[in-house]
Order: structure tokens, then sequence, then C-alpha cells
């Protein structure tokens, strides 16, 4: 952002830009870790780690919506057709990501 002068905002957009991009044209996934930072990655071992770790953040954002705030919802209104609707939901990806995240896929 700082060398090109750019917004997070427009930062962000040409990543996503870039990531298409690649899949388009069959290059290897663009990633980011702390130790390369982003980078273009053909290794099967750390792709599948890239994808464990992202599996792991996305689980922690669905178990807050639960119990933060989905949980209480259904606490105040048991009958709520939509409540109950996406909880079914979240929790078919909540296992869905829990298994994505496991190391012994």
């Amino acid at each position: 952002m700082g060398a090109c002068e750019l917004s997070q905002y427009q930062t962000r957009s040409g990543l996503t830009a870039l990531r298409d991009l690649a899949a388009e044209r069959d290059w290897p996934p663009l990633i980011w870790t702390r130790e390369q930072g982003y980078h273009f990655c053909a290794s099967e071992v750390e792709l599948e780690e890239w994808e464990r770790v992202w599996a792991s953040e996305k689980l922690t954002a669905f178990r807050s919506v639960i119990t933060g705030t989905l949980a209480p919802h259904l606490a105040l209104f048991p009958r709520s057709r939509w409540a109950n609707y996406l909880n079914t939901q979240i929790e078919a990806v909540k296992a869905t990501l829990e298994m994505a995240a496991s190391q012994t896929g």
C-alpha cells in the first residue's frame, strides 16, 4: 500500500483481481504467509496448511456468531422459524469447517 500509495480498499481489490487472473490463467494460487508475505504457491503441503488455517479462522467467526447472537436469539424466541433455519445452516457449515481445519484431512 505504501509503495504504491494505494488505499487499503484499492490494495485489497487489486489482490482479488490478481487471484482471479491467476485462476483464469491456471497459475498457482496467490497466498499470504508470515514467512514469505504474498506469493504464488505450488506446494501441496503449504497450500493445505494455508487452507486449514483459513478454515480455522472462519470456524472461529461462525462460533462467535452462534454463541454471541444466534443462541441468545433462540433463547428469546425458540419458535423463530428464521433463527432455527439459520442455526441449522450454520451448524452444517461449522461441522464442515471443523473437518476442513483438522490436521487429519
